[in-house]
């Protein structure tokens, strides 16, 4: 009896039962699909059809070095020479990519994704967002969510390498992927890359305004390809992009605008809300954003200020205390305010403890000023209040595109 590694690994994360294969995508051809059914045929003892399924899935795939190990692996465990994964050819630190790949790709198929949950990072999206893109750094997964109204659905999903030394980028050089919401900045063409970078890139918006606030540095963040000479890279093996197989970077090109900046929220992990729990939440966070703007227009001073943070606002350059006084001044001589938003899209800001971040289309209108503004702003819960800790205007700025991620 052959108990590969891999068979052991399917174990694990099925406790015995049938390898499932849950996707938002009906695709019989896909990369994922076709691996899972040779581990199914390996943990049903077929290997003969196992060696069958690797053969033709090489065929279909043959820069896959998942692909080609299994495949030998297979042929070496039939002629008795082998017993598990990779003992058959010279020890390689390679090999430890390669199991963890595995483990990650079935880790997915326990996702809460896939039973009606919703994702805590995204409580509303915006009515100019067609699709929104959130990366789970934990599983090696990037999900593409459709916009139903405000709501995001799974609309497929996709297996992703991520920095080198892992989530929470800090500083130049770090080899780690952020984590934070940015905008897709331009599409970039393959004619213009090194094969690195596969076939095309889209460079974020890292760091954004936040990141700046906390002192992040660096740049060159992308969503790109992979090199031609393998199928995908490992799950942890960039600089500090997110990196796709070439055929998966192609497929989510369709979902991704950038003259529509398409949100791109980056998590180390994500943590799955039911229907109802979505729900309260973004309820909360409307009552919130309605509130503040009804005491703005209210011209109650005192109410008004009541909403930002006294310790930890920053905005238009100015701390609470200018911003007090700022506005105070600005508001004197003021009647007839009114404050109208839409195309709000409201993030539970990643790795940040009790911060969201709204983005949406302002009108503002008095007796003495009418303009409109692209706004950005930030709360923070603080001793069970929520307050505001950034306002300022939104920024579809494009940060330095160089070639290497830092």
């Amino acid at each position: 009896m052959i108990r590969t590694l891999f068979a052991l690994c399917i174990l694990a994360f099925t406790s015995c039962s049938a390898l499932p294969v849950h996707s938002a995508e009906d695709n019989t051809d896909h990369y994922e699909q076709r691996l899972f059914k040779t581990l199914a045929d390996i943990q049903n003892q077929n290997h003969e059809r196992a060696l069958t399924d690797s053969r033709e899935f090489l065929r279909r795939y043959p820069t896959s070095k998942l692909g080609q190990l299994l495949y030998a692996d297979l042929l070496m465990a039939k002629a008795g020479v082998v017993s598990s994964i990779g003992s058959g050819i010279t020890s390689d630190p390679k090999l430890d990519d390669l199991t963890f790949e595995i483990k990650q790709r079935l880790s997915n198929q326990q996702a809460l994704a896939y039973s009606g949950y919703l994702p805590e990072n995204i409580i509303q999206l915006a009515d100019n967002q067609p699709y929104a893109i959130l990366v789970d750094q934990s599983l090696s997964r990037l999900y593409v969510y459709r916009n139903d109204k405000g709501m995001p659905v799974l609309e497929t999903d996709f297996f992703i390498s991520i920095g080198l030394k892992g989530s929470g980028k800090n500083k130049r050089g770090d080899q780690k992927t952020p984590n934070g919401v940015y905008h897709v900045t331009r599409y970039i063409d393959d004619q213009e890359l090194p094969d690195l970078y596969g076939r095309g890139a889209f460079p974020v918006n890292y760091p954004n305004v936040w990141d700046v606030r906390r002192k992040r540095t660096g740049g060159g963040i992308w969503i790109h390809g992979t090199p031609s000479h393998t199928y995908n890279r490992a799950p942890w093996s960039s600089n500090g992009c997110v990196v796709l197989s070439n055929p998966d970077f192609l497929q989510i090109d369709q979902y991704i605008n950038p003259d529509s900046h398409t949100p791109v929220i980056i998590a180390e992990s994500i943590n799955w809300l039911s229907r109802q729990q979505w729900q309260e939440s973004q309820k909360t966070m409307l009552q919130q954003l309605t509130r503040w703007i009804n005491d703005w227009e209210s011209n109650q001073h005192e109410l008004y200020m009541q909403h930002y943070s006294t310790t930890g606002f920053e905005g238009y350059g100015r701390n609470f205390k200018q911003w007090e006084g700022h506005k105070r001044w600005v508001n004197r001589d003021r009647k007839n305010v009114k404050v109208e938003f839409h195309n709000l899209a409201i993030y539970q800001y990643p790795g940040e403890q009790n911060l969201v971040m709204m983005q949406y289309d302002q009108d503002y209108q008095s007796n003495n000023l009418n303009v409109s503004s692209l706004k950005e702003l930030f709360w923070k819960k603080q001793k069970g209040q929520w307050k505001i800790v950034y306002e300022g205007i939104r920024e579809f700025n494009k940060p330095e595109d160089q070639l290497v991620e830092n």
